[in-house]
């Protein structure tokens, strides 16, 4: 699970102001708990609002390199469109500008956009610098074989929206597997982003929906990219509720016979399932110490 967690206070449902998102996100950097933390996810529409207010609580920049600087995933507007080149632009002035001494050391090194169709795709790639990892946020309603398609190959990233605040925002378990297979298929990575605070599958009143837990998507994302599962399984393993149907243990985890290691685990988070935005660090981590599968200490670490 390290840097699982690409912190997004800022986005629904938590909806943080700006300073309280940035402050929380500092105490999380360089805290016990940070070997879960990800990136700051920030829209490019705020970035001036991010470099006045990460100032004092972000490292200082210092030549060649700062230790602890923070890594930022910038949401862009959908690719195509005249705000797109003007977020870009945003994009490259803000890391311009924090790698100079003094600064607040921060670097965006990844960004987020929609991606409705595969010309659009491409041109969204022919006109990203190479420091910049792209992830195309695709729909699930449909077939998205199409548009992984237009990934395959390229140093860059499928995003997948798993939930929301409506019912509507939810997938169902059957798409939401098929685009997972069809990116293992491919060799396309992909982060995931809302309605994963638990751990495992539940029902969200607030929401009105049952929501897939971050391990359903990370465990059944490591047994498709191992190929031991195919698609209906992944989809029923989407939906699992309970952790005493999996059986964990230090070499591996397996359910209903399926196992994988902790090699292929970790080779599926290299180089398949790279994070989950959440507005919560919190319930996420709560979830794993109540589950017993991390364990708390009293600095709010765990061991």
């Amino acid at each position: 699970m390290t840097s699982v967690i690409d912190y997004a206070g800022l986005f629904p449902p938590a909806q943080l102001e700006p300073k309280a998102t940035i402050q929380r996100f500092a105490q999380l950097h360089g805290s016990p708990r940070d070997w879960m933390l990800g990136r700051l996810v920030w829209p490019a529409a705020k970035l001036e609002d991010l470099s006045i207010l990460a100032a004092g609580l972000a490292p200082q920049a210092v030549a060649p390199a700062t230790e602890g600087a923070w890594a930022i995933t910038c949401v862009l507007a959908p690719v195509g469109t005249p705000e797109f080149e003007q977020d870009l632009e945003r994009v490259q002035d803000f890391n311009e500008l924090h790698e100079q001494e003094g600064e607040a050391a921060m670097r965006i090194d990844s960004i987020e956009m929609r991606g409705n169709d595969a010309p659009s795709i491409e041109l969204g790639l022919s006109q990203l610098p190479d420091d910049l990892f792209p992830y195309f946020e695709l729909s699930l309603d449909g077939d998205p074989r199409g548009l992984i398609a237009a990934l395959v190959g390229e140093e860059a990233g499928a995003k997948f929206r798993t939930g929301g605040t409506t019912p509507e925002a939810h997938p169902a378990a059957e798409n939401l597997a098929r685009a997972m297979h069809a990116c293992a298929s491919a060799g396309v990575p992909f982060k995931a982003t809302a309605g994963m605070h638990r751990a495992l599958c539940h029902f969200n009143h607030a929401a009105g929906s049952k929501q897939f837990g971050f391990l359903n998507v990370f465990i059944g994302a490591a047994m498709v990219y191992a190929r031991k599962i195919d698609i209906e399984g992944l989809t029923h393993f989407l939906t699992v509720e309970s952790v005493e149907d999996i059986d964990f243990s230090e070499k591996a985890l397996t359910w209903k016979g399926i196992r994988v290691s902790t090699e292929e685990i970790i080779e599926a988070r290299a180089r398949f399932c790279h994070s989950f935005g959440s507005c919560s660090f919190e319930e996420p981590w709560d979830d794993l110490v109540a589950m017993e599968l991390i364990r708390a200490v009293p600095s709010g670490g765990a061991a």
